[in-house]
C-alpha cells in the first residue's frame, strides 16, 4: 500500500484511475476514474489488476516556465523549502522570483499544485546544480528556519534522518550536557508536549520546534530533559533543574570583567555554614572601600525559592569599620549592594570628582581571620598549630 500515494495514477483495464484518500478502510485502495466514479477494494484484490503506475509529481509555474516539484515544506501557508527540477532557464526563472521574497512579479504569479502560498520576504537561499541536456536541479530554502543558528525546522528523508537533524539542533541550541543516547526520548517528550509540530510536506519529512522552550534561560527544555532522565532512572526522582546564573551587578566604577572576577572567586568559596565551628577561618575574598574592609569567608548557597543561582546577596564575613573600629563586626554581606554603590570624591583635574567604591584586593591571598577580626598570614597560622 505504501507505494501508492495520493494523486498517483494507476492504469486498470485501459483507464487511468487516480488514488484518493479512503478514511474508513485504511487497508483498501480507493481509486477515482475521470468520470468521478470510485472503486474501493482491498489492496491485495486490486493490485494485480494494475497494469501501470504513474507517480504524482506536483508542478510549479511562473509566466510560462514550469518545473517538477520533487519535495516541498510549507509552514502554515508559507513555503520554506522547495526542491524542483526542469529546464535550467525555467528553474532559474521560477526560483529567482521566490528568492526575492515574492510570489508575484511583472503581473505574473508563481503558481503551485498545492494552491495558494506565501514566501518569507528575506533570508531565502538557493542551491542549483546543472544536469545533462539543459536540465537543472534547485533547492530553495529559508535559511533562518532551516540551517542557521536558532533554526527551528528539521528535515529528513525518514524518521532516522529527522532524529539526526534533531540531535544536531539540540547540540547547538541548549548549553547544558544531556544523555546523548536518550535523544530520541527527548524528541518524543517534545512531541507529547506539542512542542514539535508536523508540517505540510511532499516527499520529505519535516517538523517545526516551538522555540519558546529555549526562552527563560532554557527552563522548559531542561525540565523535559530532566523528566526523561528520571523516567530512565539516570537521576533521582527528586532532582530539580539548575537555576540560571545571576546577572552581574552594574558597578559605576568597576568594569564587568572586574565584577565577574569577584563573582568567580565567590563561586569557588565555601558555602554558608560550611565553616561553622572553625575558629580561625580562611578569607576567600577581600573588598576594600571608603572607610571599610570586607573579609568574606562564606559565599551564600541560596535557597530553592531564589530566582537565580549564585546571587551572593547573603555572604558571611567580617566588616571592618576603619573610622570606628569598635563598630566592626561579623555579619551577612550583600555583595551586589556594595558593588553597586559609589561615592563621589573630589579629585585634581576633574570638575565633579570621581566615583569610588569597593574593589577586590588582588594581592590578598592565603590569609586567615580570627573571631576578633585579626588577620593572619599563612606562616602565622602555621605557628599556631
Amino acid at each position: 500500500m505504501s507505494q501508492y500515494k495520493l494523486s498517483d495514477k494507476v492504469l486498470i483495464d485501459g483507464k487511468w484511475w487516480k488514488v484518493v484518500e479512503n478514511w474508513k478502510h485504511k487497508d483498501t485502495l480507493c481509486v477515482e476514474n475521470p468520470s468521478r466514479s470510485y472503486d474501493v477494494r482491498p489492496i491485495g484484490e486490486i493490485e494485480h489488476l494494475i497494469e501501470a503506475h504513474e507517480k504524482y509529481v506536483p508542478k510549479i509555474r511562473y509566466n510560462g516556465a514550469v518545473a517538477d516539484m520533487e519535495s516541498y515544506i510549507k509552514d502554515g501557508g508559507t513555503l520554506v523549502y522547495l526542491e524542483c527540477v526542469g529546464q535550467e532557464y525555467m528553474v532559474k526563472s521560477i526560483t529567482s522570483v521566490l528568492m526575492q521574497g515574492r510570489v508575484r512579479m511583472n503581473d505574473h504569479a508563481v503558481d503551485a499544485s498545492f494552491g495558494f502560498f506565501d514566501i518569507n520576504k528575506a533570508g531565502n537561499k538557493r542551491k542549483m546544480v546543472s544536469l545533462d541536456d539543459g536540465v537543472a536541479h534547485a533547492i530553495l530554502y529559508h535559511s533562518p528556519s532551516i540551517s542557521d543558528v536558532g533554526f527551528n525546522i528539521l528535515i529528513g528523508r525518514g524518521k532516522e534522518e529527522l532524529l539526526l537533524s534533531f540531535a544536531s539542533w539540540l547540540e547547538k541550541s541548549q548549553p547544558l550536557p544531556y544523555p546523548k543516547h536518550l535523544t530520541h526520548k527527548i524528541y518524543e517528550k517534545l512531541q507529547d508536549r506539542s512542542k514539535i509540530i508536523a508540517l505540510q510536506t511532499f516527499n520529505i519529512e519535516a517538523v517545526k520546534i516551538d522555540l519558546t522552550i529555549l526562552e527563560d534561560e532554557y527552563n522548559d527544555i531542561q525540565e523535559m530533559i530532566l523528566e526523561v532522565c528520571k523516567e530512565n532512572s539516570l537521576i533521582s526522582p527528586d532532582a530539580v533543574p539548575l537555576k540560571p546564573k545571576a546577572p552581574l551587578p552594574k558597578s559605576p566604577y568597576l568594569t564587568q570583567i572586574q565584577v565577574k572576577r569577584i563573582f568567580d572567586t565567590l563561586d569557588k568559596m565555601p558555602k554558608t555554614y560550611e565553616l561553622d565551628g572553625v575558629d580561625i577561618k580562611p578569607v576567600g575574598l577581600k573588598l576594600f572601600g571608603p572607610n571599610f574592609n570586607l573579609y568574606v569567608v562564606e559565599a551564600d548557597k541560596g535557597s530553592y525559592e531564589d530566582e537565580f543561582e549564585s546571587m551572593h546577596t547573603q555572604c558571611f564575613g567580617y566588616v571592618e569599620n576603619l573610622s570606628a573600629p569598635e563598630c566592626s563586626e561579623w555579619g551577612y554581606i550583600n555583595i551586589p549592594y556594595y558593588l553597586e554603590i559609589g561615592v563621589k570624591v573630589p579629585a585634581i583635574g576633574t570638575k565633579g570628582g570621581i566615583v569610588v567604591g569597593f574593589e577586590q584586593d588582588l594581592y590578598f591571598e592565603d590569609r586567615y581571620i580570627t573571631q576578633r577580626g585579626k588577620i593572619l598570614t599563612k606562616e602565622e597560622m602555621e605557628r599556631l598549630k
